[in-house]
């Protein structure tokens, strides 16, 4: 999955969010509106892993789930709706805002490592041609390869 897309949809969101009891229906976000929110916080997710060259990697088995966790809490946290009933508390925002920043910068930063196997942030490549900066990755580098050729 490349850094050009959202991680969740718009009934994801809207089920997990914004849809249900309480709602009257001029103030329920429609489907247009929740999917520019998901777009709006896909694109903060997405700049971060560009920058540690994560969007063409292998993501990790837990790396779906996380990212759909990051995308749904950040569009949440952009959603505007007065009437909602299940909305965000003062304290509840400023935690998960702070939380988001958090796990953006672990991203931005290659210390969350989203990435299976020998794609990732700390072992760069380019086609076969992969460098290593320490013993420890030109260790990697060799299993790696036993592993590719196997």
């Amino acid at each position: 999955m490349g850094c050009s897309s959202s991680y969740v949809t718009a009934d994801e969101l809207a089920e997990f969010w914004c849809r249900g009891e309480g709602y009257g229906g001029s103030s329920e976000p429609t489907l247009d509106d929740i999917n520019r929110y998901i777009q709006k916080s896909a694109a903060r997710i997405n700049l971060s892993l560009s920058v540690t060259g994560q969007c063409s990697c292998t993501f990790s088995a837990w790396a779906s789930e996380f990212l759909q966790e990051l995308n749904l809490i950040g569009a949440a946290l952009l959603i505007h709706c007065p009437d909602c009933g299940n909305r965000f508390t003062k304290e509840e925002r400023e935690f998960y805002s702070a939380w988001m920043g958090e796990q953006l910068e672990l991203i931005r930063t290659g210390q969350l490592d989203l990435c299976d196997g020998a794609t990732g942030v700390d072992y760069p490549a380019l086609g076969w041609a992969e460098q290593s900066w320490t013993d420890f990755n030109a260790a990697h580098i060799v299993v790696n390869d036993v592993l590719r050729d196997s």
